[in-house]
């Protein structure tokens, strides 16, 4: 009977029941354990994962916290010292001086800027006078070693490992704040599922939605594999909630190896899989707020995604 009932359901939904299933028995051992708050907790998990299941809305993370024991840090930028171009440059921006159109709003370096304490800004607002007149403007960073605009630059790219980003969200309708990992081999025509070529989103927004919406304050992860052309996969992993994502600084990462992705907020685990067959060559990583048509609703321009750092550990 529940094979013909949720037969149909999206993987994530059927994740958010086998969880909702296993719930009793995480309740007993918490509670038996002691750890009698975080036992009672779980009754809005109960309540968050029916709603995962019915409409794939999203759920407070509340599954084991990262071990960090196992890890080594063996890259980070702290943005304490401004925009180093021997590791970032533009994405789907060639040079400091270049502007790209990116659906509804253009991309240049001007919208970078750094706080007096020590964090990068990526800047979204509506300009009378852009490089490329009026218009809405923002940016999107990354760190490919394969491409080259500044004359100096090196990237970095990463495999395996546990890579992090701590930040605030801009706020407002319209805004796709993400941190993602990716490789060239997105763009080949071989199809072997995410071996040589995956995009691993870890996090990004929905641009739709408002302070009513049950997803305010969410984020949600995807697996994309197999190009971005007609042979094209993904797998999304579900939304989960942050910490008042747009006022304070929260942390998202993923986890990396050669079996599996496990994802997490505040360091911990919201969602694992091995979609793809698990990305077998080195990633880089990229920063970015994207805008839709939906920024046309957005009253709170100028709107900013504050980062604190980025950080990449190797297993120990």
């Amino acid at each position: 009977m529940f094979a013909s009932i949720f037969g149909a359901l999206a993987k994530r939904q059927l994740t958010a029941w086998h969880e909702l299933r296993a719930l009793p028995a995480l309740f007993l051992r918490l509670l038996g354990g002691g750890a009698v708050k975080r036992a009672f907790s779980l009754l809005l998990t109960a309540f968050q994962l029916i709603g995962a299941v019915c409409f794939d809305t999203p759920v407070k993370p509340y599954k084991d916290e990262i071990d960090m024991s196992r890890f080594s840090l063996v890259w980070s930028d702290e943005f304490d010292h401004g925009f180093d171009t021997a590791i970032w440059q533009g994405h789907y921006v060639y040079g400091a001086e270049d502007t790209q159109l990116r659906d509804v709003a253009y991309w240049n370096r001007d919208q970078v800027s750094f706080t007096d304490d020590g964090c990068l800004q990526l800047t979204v607002e509506y300009k009378e006078n852009g490089p490329k007149g009026t218009g809405y403007y923002s940016y999107g960073m990354e760190t490919n070693p394969n491409k080259n605009y500044s004359g100096d630059h090196t990237g970095y790219e990463q495999l395996y490992g546990y890579f992090e980003i701590r930040c605030k969200m801009p706020k407002g309708k319209g805004l796709n704040p993400a941190f993602w990992l990716l490789t060239d081999g997105m763009w080949a025509d071989d199809t072997d599922g995410g071996l040589t070529g995956a995009e691993v989103d870890v996090f990004e927004t929905m641009t739709d939605m408002d302070k009513s919406s049950v997803y305010y304050n969410s984020v949600f992860h995807t697996i994309h594999v197999d190009s971005y052309e007609a042979d094209h996969k993904s797998e999304h992993q579900g939304f989960y909630y942050g910490s008042d994502i747009y006022n304070e600084f929260n942390t998202y990462g993923v986890e990396w190896n050669e079996n599996e992705y496990v994802f997490y907020i505040n360091g911990v685990e919201t969602a694992r899989t091995s979609f793809g067959g698990v990305c077998r060559v080195p990633l880089y990583l990229i920063i970015s707020v994207g805008v839709d048509e939906n920024v046309l609703e957005n009253t709170a321009l100028p709107a900013v995604m504050t980062v604190d750092y980025v950080r990449c550990y190797q297993y120990k």
